[in-house]
Parts: C-alpha cells; structure tokens; sequence
C-alpha cells in the first residue's frame, strides 16, 4: 500500500469546497492522486441493491462524464457506488472514494480489489478516520457529506424511500450543490425515492447533456474517445465461458442468456455480466441487449 498523506484544514491542499461545510473534517487521510482533491468533479450515488435498470444508466453516466475529463466522486460501497467508480477506471477517468472507516479497513471487503486498482490508476481514496478507524453505520452516513461537499454536484440513480442515498441528497441541497435524479421505475421500490426528490426540486436528468447545462465550468470540456481494454479469449474467466459460447452467433437480451444458461439466477447472472463488461469481453447495446466485445 502506498503511504497514506494526512491532510490537514490549515494545509493548502485542502479542497476550499470542504471548508464550506457544515462541520468540515479537521483532516483527510488519502492515499493516491491528491491533485484530485480540487478538481471540479460530480458524484454518483444510489442504492447498494441497484437493479438493471440502475445498473445501465450508471454506467452510461459514469462513462460519459469521464469522457470529458470531470472526476466521479463516490463512496466505495456495494451497488452504484461500485459500479460508477469501475465505469470511470474502465474508460480511463479519475474518480475519488471516499471511505466511512480508516483505511486500514477497507470495507466492504470485497471491495479491496477496486481500493487498489483505485490507487493504481491515478485515482484517490479518501477519508476523515485515522487508519486503524473500523467501520459503523454512523460513519457512512458522515462521510456522505464529504461525498456531496466535494462535488460540483450529485447524480442519484436509484434510491428508496427514506433512503441513506435521499439524506444525502439533502444534505447536498443544504450545501448548495446542484442535485440530479433520473426518473424512476414505477414499478420498482428503487424508484420511488429519485421521483419523490424529483417532486421536491431534484432535476431530472435523462442524458449527459441534462448535467452538463448545470455547470458553466464543464460546457467547454470536449469528449474524449476511451476504449475498455480488450482482452484475449484465452484469457477469458471460467465463470464466464458459457455467456462468450452463447453469445458467439447472437447479441441476446439478459432474459434470453439466462433462458440459455445453466445459471437460472436473474441476479447472479447480471453481477456476471457487469464483470464481463467492466472487463472488456461484453459491450451493452441499449434496447438491444449484449454481444462480445
């Protein structure tokens, strides 16, 4: 791991953004590229159980803003959070976690491997807990106004009624951040909470062209062409083989590849196909369905 920089308020690295908040932390402990810190950035934030739908916009919102150069803030948790910092490291952006524990306690744990490909390709971690700090509930929600207060503004993608994810759209809206939401599904639980921030003042956003109106310092920012590094089929994952064999001759709706499958989990064969997409084997047409990259 690399050495972990402790910032302090007095410090001129100090993002003024931070400073502007209620209760502003008194020191960052961060580890990565702390150049980041002020740049002008936005975060992504949602549910922790995102489903298809989320998933598809996050990561054509992730990418998109990346492609112009603008940082994606977040906070490393399972859900939105994982899938907008991935998108943004695939297509060749920076993004900033920021962590509700030390960082010598990654959590959740299975996200220890993002931590580091985080860190490995210019992007940085975050956080206002010493090192040895464990993680509890009460942190994550303090953290979330460091999420917000560092950002320019916040895309909320999926959230429940009286969610973690609509308190800190609120305390966003406190700090005088521009707060974003996609419409939600009537039908889905996830989406009551984004219409009801909607009904309360929340913009609907429904392209990237909806985000970048709100902000005069990115107009100016050109999109860049990334593409997600290819790989060899060779070196294609076990787990993911059945899809590839399936999807040789077809580009198949996720309905269709788990008709086709052995694997008869809805959910277990979206998390394959996120993987498989962050990696570089699948590509998402949208209202078409997937085909290999």
């Amino acid at each position: 791991m690399k050495k972990i920089k402790i910032i302090n308020l007095q410090d001129a690295v100090f993002p003024e953004k931070l400073k502007l908040i209620k209760s502003p932390p008194k020191e960052l402990y961060a580890i990565g590229n702390i150049e980041l810190l002020n740049k002008p950035s936005l975060a992504i934030i949602g549910t922790r159980q995102i489903t298809q739908y989320g998933v598809k916009n996050c990561e054509y919102f992730a990418k998109e803003i990346v492609k112009r150069d603008i940082p994606i803030v977040s906070g490393m948790a399972v859900g939105t959070d994982t899938i907008a910092h991935k998108t943004a490291l695939q297509y060749g952006g920076n993004t900033i976690a920021v962590l509700g524990s030390g960082l010598n306690h990654i959590f959740p744990q299975e996200n220890s491997k993002l931590f580091e490909d985080i860190v490995q390709k210019n992007g940085l971690i975050i956080t206002e807990y010493p090192p040895n700090t464990r993680p509890k509930s009460e942190r994550f929600l303090e953290r979330n106004r460091i999420v917000s207060g560092l950002s320019e503004g916040v895309l909320i993608i999926e959230a429940a009624y009286r969610s973690g994810t609509s308190v800190t759209a609120k305390i966003a809206k406190s700090q005088g951040k521009v707060v974003m939401a996609l419409p939600g599904r009537l039908d889905n639980s996830y989406g009551v909470g984004v219409n009801k921030l909607i009904q309360e003042g929340a913009k609907l956003v429904t392209n990237i062209e909806d985000i970048i109106k709100n902000f005069p310092q990115f107009m100016n920012k050109v999109g860049k062409s990334y593409r997600p590094k290819q790989i060899s089929l060779w070196d294609i994952k076990q787990e993911y083989r059945e899809i590839v064999e399936i999807l040789q001759k077809d580009t198949l709706s996720i309905e269709e590849i788990v008709q086709k499958t052995k694997q008869k989990d809805l959910r277990k064969t979206l998390n394959l196909l996120i993987n498989m997409e962050l990696e570089g084997v699948i590509i998402q047409e949208i209202g078409v369905g997937y085909k290999l990259s």
